[in-house]
């Protein structure tokens, strides 16, 4: 009978061994290893590793595969339980799989892509049998997408804060230095006997820039100077010299005046009646163009650095801007701001305006002191005084109180309300001025009330504003109605107006615009105006405005005007450069009036001009322009530029063969190299030497090498330095290269290691070569362990290995020290041999040979002793 028991016994127990083996072992399904490509957004692998059933044409993803391919090393897979649980971005999941097909193999959980799509919610699965590849789309957001979004925020952030600490390379700040002087002769009309000589000169003064502009005929005069310190206080410049004061809108000053002013230097506009006059600075411009909410509604060509637009106010039309063409080749686009409106600051911001002086030809004293503060970022306060003398040789001390107020009634209905508060201490009177710019999602409103009192009203004859303007944007029109009227004071009447502004930009680089007026005063009948208009910029190289201003009082009134400039070209491969321009106006008191110009450029770098135009009584005028600039410091160097307080970028390229970054006279220089800044060209002389001419001031900019101009195994040396530029002197760069190596070695897995797990954690590895404490590269090993470093420079560096995942991995050396020294300068090697073996820990061996014996007896749920007590 014990025999019995005993084989019962026996039987029983290999029973469930065996069944034990079969139910917790890896499941022997008969699938084939496939390395296939892997897409999910931007991440790629190319030889990830998934099961294959060839038979049915049916891929089996791993669990754990995938989830380290999409950066996610958190996750957590329960074998038995077939149950996943992740985190991303502080949101926790928990998937348990219910559906499909899935199998145990290699410590991971196979699926197939339904498992996927159903209950890990992947969007979209693609896969190609063809070409074995596979493209998944997770709903969640991935690791590398948070990298990303946070360095981008990073980088708007940190940018100019990295620039201003360590990046940039500033020029030596002189108290004298040579600078620039520019020559100019010119003679309106050959034949006539009266000539022009102005010389312009522009250098470091003082540590600031001055800038002067002295004509010697037909008379001795000074026509401009100012010496500006920049960025003196955050972006606040000081300028002493001669400047445009801002002033209110509803006083008549002249605006330019020598003195002293603190403050942005900015373009802004000023409105009085229905003329708005902008006002501002463009040294070195060639073309300026004015545009209001993306309308090209003027241009002109300045002589001077100083211009001034008047145009009609399009009542309702939007924000004015400008975009300058310069002379050498750059392109600007400024915002035009309104003196009447302010910005809303932020919490603890302050802006100022500190400006006093007198106006240059009469003398008249002018001072206007503002200070605003941003109590938070919806509420700024400003306090000012005042003391203006008008063109009417009227005077005005004025304190000027002003409160602005974002109501944030939510994003799609902010609400902006501007408070100015004007006093006038001598007649002790009050004026005010009350602006509300309303947000309705696609719609904006602007509503105006101005109240003036007696003193101040006998100066711009008004005594009550109020106006009210809705707009509204769609993707290539702008539609406008607006309503307002005046109370005057001689007539004690009110004129109302009624507006309507209509643009269209559907046609490429086409704008047409029409502004439709009709106005009334109590004691006179109505009065129309028509202002319709086309204009083209942008391609082609020309622009063109076609207007036409219709009147309709008592009589009707016509005038025309159509303006075409064509950008500078060159005349016929000849190196000479022209502009042609014509303008052509019309009348019906004056008739007809055509005009054309015809500029012809000699030589770039004594600038010679013969403008052509045609007189009213139809001869043609013939002038002519010489100028040349002297660089004081140089007087041999062929200066091309026309502005005196442009920048140059000039140095040596060298082969840095020591290392340090700097230029050393027994470093060898490289001729014939092609130096690249802003799209600007040059190439180093036979000295290495090299000098980027017509360089805007007080800009960064990135200095590079063109790689096809020197030895394929050469490249510049990589570092994240810019380079600033100073009005009327250079900033030396001295550019080093160097010859790039290749740096290669191996993982090598450890006796513990199997090769499918050196597959997974060669996916879950990166290295890093560090110079000097930083990060100099990183790559991904290949899928057999070997990796390779492309362009290293000569230098000592550290390589690191760095295993992203939660398994207790561990490399033989935390990292290897690697020392690139090059035979010759000019010669890369081929440095190999960094090897690394790479091991299980021995703490996670015994665990794992300790939780696998727990397994093997709790996941069996049976005692044996118990079965022998039964039986």
């Amino acid at each position: 009978m014990k025999i019995i028991k005993i084989a019962y016994v026996g039987l029983v127990a290999i029973f469930f061994q065996f069944s034990s083996a079969n139910l917790f072992a890896q499941e022997d399904v008969g699938l084939d290893e496939a390395y296939i490509e892997i897409k999910s957004k931007s991440l790629k692998d190319d030889f990830f590793m998934a099961r294959y059933d060839f038979e049915n044409d049916q891929i089996y993803i791993p669990i754990k595969g995938l989830f380290y391919f999409l950066e996610i090393y958190s996750v957590d897979v329960n074998l038995k339980r077939k149950t996943v649980q992740f985190q991303v971005d502080n949101e926790k999941y928990k998937v348990e799989i219910k559906s499909g097909k899935n199998f145990v193999i290699d410590d991971d959980i196979y699926v197939e892509l339904k498992v996927l799509e159903n209950d890990f919610k992947f969007k979209e699965s693609n896969w190609s049998s063809q070409d074995l590849k596979l493209t998944l789309n997770p709903e969640f957001i991935l690791p590398f997408e948070i990298r990303e979004k946070g360095k981008v925020e990073r980088l708007r952030l940190n940018e100019k804060k990295e620039d201003e600490e360590f990046n940039i390379i500033r020029p030596e700040k002189r108290i004298l230095a040579p600078g620039l002087i520019k020559v100019n002769y010119s003679k309106i009309d050959l034949e006539s006997k009266e000539n022009q000589l102005n010389l312009e000169y522009g250098t470091q003064f003082l540590y600031g820039d001055l800038y002067l502009n002295y004509n010697l005929e037909p008379e001795s005069s000074m026509k401009n100077y100012n010496l500006t310190y920049n960025d003196v206080y955050k972006k606040n410049d000081v300028i002493l010299g001669e400047f445009y004061i801002k002033t209110p809108d509803f006083l008549n000053i002249n605006g330019m005046v020598e003195g002293f002013s603190f403050g942005e230097k900015n373009t802004y506009s000023s409105t009085v009646g229905n003329i708005t006059t902008i006002k501002g600075e463009a040294q070195g411009a060639d073309v300026i163009e004015l545009y209001q909410s993306g309308v090209l509604l003027d241009y002109q060509r300045p002589i001077e650095k100083n211009f001034v637009f008047e145009v009609r106010d399009r009542n309702y039309g939007g924000d004015y801007s400008l975009k300058i063409y310069y002379k050498n080749g750059q392109i600007e686009t400024r915002k035009v701001y309104t003196v009447g409106d302010s910005n809303l600051l932020g919490e603890n911001e302050w802006d100022y305006n500190i400006q006093f002086g007198q106006e240059k030809n009469n003398g008249r004293s002018q001072s206007v002191n503002e200070i605003n503060y941003g109590v938070t970022k919806n509420l700024t306060l400003g306090i000012g005084v005042l003391e203006l003398e008008s063109e009417k040789n009227r005077k005005y001390s004025i304190l000027k109180n002003e409160i602005i107020y974002k109501i944030g009634l939510s994003n799609s209905y902010p609400m902006v309300i501007n408070f100015q508060n004007f006093y006038e201490t001598e007649n002790q009177e009050n004026s005010y001025e009350i602006r509300i710019n309303q947000k309705i999602k696609d719609y904006s409103l602007n509503i105006k009330h101005f109240k003036y009192s007696p003193y101040i009203s006998e100066e711009n004859n008004t005594i009550e504003y109020n106006s009210f303007g809705i707009s509204r944007d769609f993707i290539t029109t702008r539609i406008g109605l607006g309503y307002q009227e005046e109370l005057k004071t001689n007539e004690k009447t009110r004129e109302k107006g009624y507006y309507i502004s209509l643009e269209n930009r559907s046609i490429r680089n086409f704008s047409l615009f029409l502004d439709a007026e009709m106005t009334q005063k109590e004691t006179s009948k109505k009065s129309y105006s028509i202002n319709p208009g086309v204009s083209y910029g942008g391609m082609s190289g020309f622009t063109m405005i076609l207007q036409a201003n219709i009147e309709k009082n008592e009589d009707l009134k016509t005038d025309y005007s159509l303006k075409v400039l064509g950008r500078r070209r060159e005349f016929f491969s000849t190196g000479m450069e022209y502009v042609l321009g014509t303008e052509l106006l019309y009348n019906e008191e004056k008739k007809s009036r055509f005009s054309i110009d015809f500029t012809m450029y000699l030589d770039k770098n004594i600038y010679v001009e013969l403008p052509v135009s045609r007189k009213e009584n139809g001869e043609l005028n013939t002038g002519i322009t010489i100028e040349k600039t002297f660089d004081i410091s140089n007087l041999k160097r062929d200066v091309g530029d026309r502005q005196v307080d442009n920048s140059w970028i000039y140095g040596k390229v060298y082969i840095d063969s020591n290392d340090n970054g700097k230029y050393d006279v027994e470093e060898t220089v490289l001729p014939d190299v092609t130096v690249v800044v802003d799209g600007k060209k040059v190439v180093s002389d036979l000295n290495g030497e090299y000098i980027v001419p017509g360089l805007l001031p007080l800009e960064n900019y990135k200095v590079e090498v063109d790689r096809k101009s020197i030895d394929p195994m050469l490249t510049q040396v990589i570092d994240k330095k810019k380079v600033q530029t100073r009005a009327s002197i250079g900033t030396r760069y001295d550019i080093g290269v160097q010859a790039v190596s290749m740096v290669t070695g191996n993982i090598i897995p450890g006796e513990n290691i199997s090769s499918q797990e050196l597959i997974r954690i060669l996916s879950m590895t990166n290295i890093a070569l560090e110079k000097n404490g930083e990060l100099y590269k990183e790559i991904d090993p290949e899928f057999d362990g070997m990796f390779f470093f492309e362009n290293v420079l000569p230098g000592k560096y550290k390589m690191k290995f760095n295993y992203l995942g939660s398994d207790d991995i561990k490399f033989i050396k935390d990292y290897l020290e690697v020392d690139i020294k090059l035979i010759h300068e000019d010669e890369g090697e081929y440095f190999e041999g960094y090897d690394v073996i790479v091991n299980k820990s021995i703490s996670e061996e015994n665990e794992s040979v300790s939780n696998e014996d727990q397994n093997d007896e709790s996941d069996t749920g049976y005692d044996l002793d118990d079965i022998l007590n039964n039986f």
